[in-house]
């Protein structure tokens, strides 16, 4: 029987599986292969997989499409990349008789298109991935959801290298009401980081936990920290407000909001919330991205000493 559970939700919308009745005595190919496709943890447990498949007559394609489902679950653009002669050389021999994954041959084709796309992203080639890409939507529709985070993050790193914040724009106080410009909220710090929140964000609780968990390297490494909320409508105000009193402890850094004209959210192109984005003193963007993300922490490692630092 084939994977259709697992095609439907192809690349990175893999969802656990649900808890079944024990499970009966299945033949030694079926065990290998129910062995190979419950995605390893470790490269050398799928080699061991992919072993055991070809020892009890797995069909090859079966065996790669497992190796890349791997790759997917592991977030390994590498690992898809280098499957690209795999798939180029399968093309010629593929069968949906032996598929586990792929509904219908298109949907094999576009994998190929997009593993194409990842390669031309990789080289810095934007008209090959945007070729590339395109063909794999037109391909498979319905594996947009998995194509476009890739879309998205090259306008957004696109849209980073051309952006310059103006320190002197201001915001508002949540509570106090009165203006604030960034470069006061920068002060002599060597960088500010602004947190995009909103209390109707589905993740805003527990990504404050992660923000916590940042906190204490931004006093070491003197970095500002503020948090805007996104959207002043007077419903939304009142529930981050609510929120906020309703915190054990309180949010660290000034709590503002954002501008409802020209707003910062827009210019640095926040649109999933919650967000943080890490502001050199020069204004240029250094991190964009989630509180979870570890990548923030190397970023704020790596900024230039402050100037009495740098005297010492």
């Amino acid at each position: 029987m084939k994977r259709i559970a697992v095609a439907c939700a192809l690349l990175f919308t893999l969802h656990a599986q649900e808890e079944e009745p024990p499970a009966l005595q299945l033949p030694p190919k079926e065990a290998a292969m129910d062995a190979l496709f419950s995605i390893p943890a470790t490269a050398p447990e799928l080699a061991i997989a992919e072993q055991e498949a070809r020892k009890h007559g797995v069909p090859e394609q079966s065996i790669f499409e497992a190796r890349f489902l791997f790759h997917v679950e592991h977030k390994s653009d590498k690992g898809i990349i280098e499957m690209l002669p795999v798939w180029e050389k399968q093309e010629k021999v593929f069968s949906l008789d032996h598929s586990e994954i792929f509904a219908t041959r298109e949907d094999f084709l576009a994998v190929i298109e997009f593993s194409r796309a990842l390669k031309a992203l990789q080289e810095n080639k934007r008209d090959e991935f945007k070729k590339h890409i395109t063909e794999a939507l037109w391909l498979s529709p319905g594996q947009a959801s998995a194509f476009t985070p890739y879309i998205e993050s090259l306008r957004l790193s696109e849209h980073i290298k051309q952006t310059n914040i103006d320190f002197a724009s201001e915001v508002t106080d949540l509570e106090k009401q009165n203006s604030l410009s960034l470069k006061s909220l920068l002060a002599e710090n060597r960088a500010l980081l602004l947190h995009f929140w909103s209390p109707w964000s589905a993740d805003c609780e527990t990504s404050l936990m992660d923000l916590s968990n940042v906190c204490p390297s931004l006093d070491k490494e003197k970095v500002a920290l503020a948090s805007l909320l996104v959207d002043g409508r007077t419903e939304i105000l009142a529930e981050a407000k609510d929120f906020l009193k309703g915190q054990e402890k309180p949010l660290p850094g000034p709590q503002l909001l954002d501008r409802s004209k020209d707003s910062l959210a827009a210019q640095l192109r926040v649109t999933d919330l919650p967000a943080l984005v890490l502001l050199s003193r020069e204004g240029k963007i250094l991190f964009h991205g989630k509180p979870s993300d570890e990548q923030l922490l190397e970023k704020i490692k790596q900024l230039p000493p402050a100037k009495n630092q740098a005297s010492e």
